[in-house]
């Protein structure tokens, strides 16, 4: 009995912390005011900064999943300039990976908040930095 009360409770804590077991993640995610870090050189895409050796600020970015089936999902990355379309998978530890046309994301879940964090290598430019992102509920 001890064991199946040790199980539920771990159960209670583990799940609702995920919206990965929930299997939902269709939805606006938008990037949370101050919780934003990382590192660009160069003149990255999306021409939303000055060319040169920047930290990473509050740019209002949003991942849009518009579907997903089973582990798979498509979608945007979106600036305020624009957005580009973006796929991607859930690993079976949750974790997330995804790709646009020019970068690699990789995604964990903290609670009701993901941390989305990109690399984009390149001659003119790079990019190192993560976001955390909250589902917009409407």
């Amino acid at each position: 009995m001890r064991k199946l009360t040790v199980f539920g409770a771990f159960l209670l804590i583990v799940l609702p912390c995920s919206a990965v077991f929930a299997g939902d993640l269709v939805g606006e995610w938008k990037a949370v005011e101050g919780k934003n870090y990382g590192a660009i050189s160069g003149a990255p895409g999306h021409s939303v900064r000055p060319s040169g050796q920047h930290f990473s600020t509050a740019i209002p970015w949003v991942l849009k999943i518009t579907s997903q089936k089973n582990g798979g999902f498509h979608g945007e990355w979106c600036s305020p300039k624009g957005c580009e379309p973006l796929v991607g998978v859930i690993r079976k530890d949750g974790s997330l990976l995804m790709v646009d046309e020019d970068s690699t994301f990789y995604g964990t879940m903290y609670g009701d908040e993901m941390e989305v964090c990109v690399t984009e290598p390149g001659k003119s430019s790079r990019v190192s930095a993560c976001n955390m992102m909250k589902k917009v509920t409407k």
